[in-house]
């Protein structure tokens, strides 16, 4: 009897540990993937500079441009779409169960007068990054896509991209 009860509470057990690891790897596997979706979104807007702007020796960025760059890259690169504005769903063959978010986008272009190095400053997310050049800020939020129940866990990745100066 003894050995059937420590077999049954292995079992538990061991469910229990697999079920944090696969909650745990979806949450390490999520975020990777947004931030890497992020950073290679960021460059993609980072590209929709003024021509005529550069030919004067300034990065000023195409923000309509630049924002749809930014989209494009999102949706091709984490299989989601854009339901309008900013918020993204889900694709059949994404990772992501839960929409996502773009929470903040900002530009940082020589359209202002700045010197660099420039220490940019957001409190409500947490950023504090120190620019050298003109630069594309964004964050981006979701729900992490958890296998079993358990707590709800919300990722927040941050990418900058810049141009050195």
């Amino acid at each position: 009897m003894a050995t059937t009860l420590r077999t049954i509470l292995f079992v538990l057990l061991f469910s229990f540990i697999i079920q944090m690891q696969f909650n745990l790897d979806s949450d390490k596997t999520a975020t990777r993937q947004v931030k890497n979706g992020l950073e290679l979104a960021v460059h993609d807007a980072a590209l929709a500079v003024s021509p005529s702007e550069i030919g004067e020796g300034k990065v000023v960025f195409e923000q309509d441009r630049a924002i749809n760059n930014l989209k494009s890259s999102l949706e091709e690169n984490l299989k989601i779409s854009s339901s309008g504005g900013f918020v993204y769903t889900p694709n059949e063959g994404s990772f992501f169960k839960n929409d996502l978010f773009i929470s903040h986008i900002e530009f940082i272009d020589d359209s202002v007068t700045r010197t660099y190095p420039y220490t940019y400053v957001n409190d409500k997310y947490e950023i504090m990054e120190t620019v050298d050049g003109p630069s594309i800020i964004a964050v981006m939020t979701t729900e992490s896509p958890r296998w079993f129940n358990g707590g709800t866990t919300f990722i927040r990745q941050a990418a900058v991209y810049e141009y050195k100066k």
